[in-house]
This record gives C-alpha cells, structure tokens and sequence, in this order.
C-alpha cells in the first residue's frame, strides 16, 4: 500500500511537470532528473543518519514498502518518525547551503537557476519524508502510541513554515520593484479569481488521497503538519519550474499559482486541526495506568478472594 501511494505522487510529480514545462523538454528532463550532486548530498546524509541510530530498523521497516499487510514494530517505527523529522530538516539545510554558494556568487542571468537547483534539496527530502518514511511510521507504529506523534507533529509543521517563509522571501526579493503592484492586485476585484486554480486543488487532494493509501488509518495530530508539507512540496515543485526558466514579466503570476498549493494545503491542516482538537475533547485518551497499578490491583483481588474463602 505504501507503494501505491508512492506511485500516485510519482505520477502527479511527472504530470505536473509536463503541464508547467509545455513545450521545453530540456526544462522537463532538468525538472525529472533533478541536480545528481544535490541528490548525492542528501542521500550521504540519511545514509550517515541511518548507520548510527538504527541499521536494523531501518531494514525492517523497508521491507513493508511494497508489503499489503502490517505487523505492529514499535522499535522501528520510533525509528522512521525520527527518521521523517531529520531527513526535512536535512532538507532545509542543504537548500540553506545551496541559496548561500549562489548569494556569495551572484550572477543575476544565472540566479534562477541557482536558486532552482538549491530547492531540490527540500524537494527530494519532502518526498522521502512524507511519502516514504513517514507511512511506514504510522504503519508499524501500534495505534495507541498517538503521544508519540506530536513532537514529530510539531516539529513538522515548524520546518514546513520555515520553507514557505523562504520560498516567499526568495518571490518578494527577485521582483522587489513590482512587489508592491503584485500585493494591490492580490487585495484587488479579482481575489476569488485568483486565488481558485483547479490544478493546484488537485495535487493538494490527490497528495492527501495519497498518503492516506499509503499510511492506512488517520492519526490525530498528523493530518495538520502532512498538509502543511504537501502543500510546501508541490510549491517547490512549482518554483523550480518558474525560476530554471526565468522571466521576470512572468514572476508575479508564477510564484502566486507555485504558492497557491501551501494556501489550501494551510486552509486544510487549519480544518484538520479543528478536527482533532474537537475530538480529543469528545473523546478524551484513556489515561495509562500509573506505574505498580496493575500489581496493587492483583495484591487486592487476592486478598479479596482469601476473605471469601475463610467465609465459606
């Protein structure tokens, strides 16, 4: 099941980037077989990751990619929810490294596509993450282990922020001059217009359809930060497609349909959220039982029985 979820986003991957490419096949193959040396980085970096804390479990939980059933391994399933949370941060830094070697080299005929390839780095590692590493968590992961997922929640949803904020700051300082005009458009008659765009609402929704495949039954708390990633993911996308063939008339129409994905996906973890906080209220967890209950209660059923058998 995680390789049919798998499947799908590889095929919304290749068709959206057919769509944003039209007729450049340079500009689609750059985009499909992405930057080796990027791949190289963040490959080292979970291979680094994976042979100091956890060789073993890394090899039990890869063995149920292309598995339909699922046996309960909480050892590697703790393993591959920090494995999802390190590999998006190790993300971030590789696209921070690459945004930083472009800056200290500026070129501005090549600045787009410098910028295009840093992203890869975010790209590759969302993919992995939310798409991979990420479901075979939650599968092998027993169901009531739900407290174990909100730091891994959080820690999420922070990164996936983070990255919007730069894919932002990168929009309003490559056409400073015009950000001003694009904001007043923005706020003007033809919002609704603008911010609907059919195929961005489909990769949101097939992406979550998805994951959902991939990583069987919802889990409180992670639904919000999977959006939040979803929607960061198809923006990269979105911008490496814009910037590797850049045209500054083209910017402002460009970067608002690439972050239009984050928008829904922001609209829809804001609705997930609700969601599970108004069902953790309904339905509060049960509290575990504190520690030596189960042998006091054990002591006090004896002696109970003891009683009953001296009266009889």
């Amino acid at each position: 099941m995680i390789f049919l979820g798998f499947l799908i986003i590889a095929f919304l991957y290749v068709a959206n980037a057919w769509i944003g490419a039209g007729l450049d096949s340079s500009l689609l193959l750059m985009v499909l077989s992405g930057d080796p040396f990027t791949f190289l980085f963040v490959m080292s970096g979970l291979a680094g990751y994976v042979l100091i804390y956890g060789r073993k479990e890394f090899v039990r939980g890869m063995k149920t990619f292309f598995a339909f059933s699922f046996l309960p391994d909480d050892e590697a399933g703790r393993f591959f929810q920090q494995l999802t949370t390190f590999t998006v941060r190790w993300g971030l830094l590789g696209m921070l490294l690459g945004l930083a070697s472009v800056m200290i080299d500026l070129d501005p005929d090549r600045m787009g596509f410098g910028v295009s390839i840093s992203l890869f780095s975010v790209l590759y590692t969302l993919g992995l993450a939310g798409f991979v590493f990420l479901p075979i968590g939650l599968r092998l992961s027993p169901s009531e282990t739900y407290p174990s997922f909100c730091k891994m929640a959080v820690n999420l949803s922070l990164t996936g922020l983070a990255v919007f904020v730069l894919l932002a700051g990168i929009r309003i300082l490559a056409d400073l001059d015009n950000f001003s005009t694009d904001l007043f458009h923005l706020l003007g008659p033809h919002i609704i217009l603008l911010y609907l765009n059919i195929p961005s609402l489909v990769l949101v929704v097939g992406s979550w359809g998805a994951f959902r495949l991939a990583s069987g039954k919802r889990r409180q708390g992670i639904a919000a930060p999977v959006m939040i990633l979803i929607g960061v993911f198809w923006s990269i996308q979105g911008f490496v497609l814009m910037l590797s063939d850049f045209e500054p008339e083209h910017l402002g129409a460009g970067s608002v349909i690439a972050l239009l994905t984050t928008l829904y996906a922001f609209l829809a973890a804001a609705g997930f959220l609700i969601a599970d906080m108004w069902n953790s209220f309904r339905d509060p967890p049960p509290v575990p039982p504190a520690e030596g209950t189960e042998q006091a209660k054990e002591i006090i059923d004896r002696a109970v029985e003891d009683v009953q058998k001296r009266r009889r």
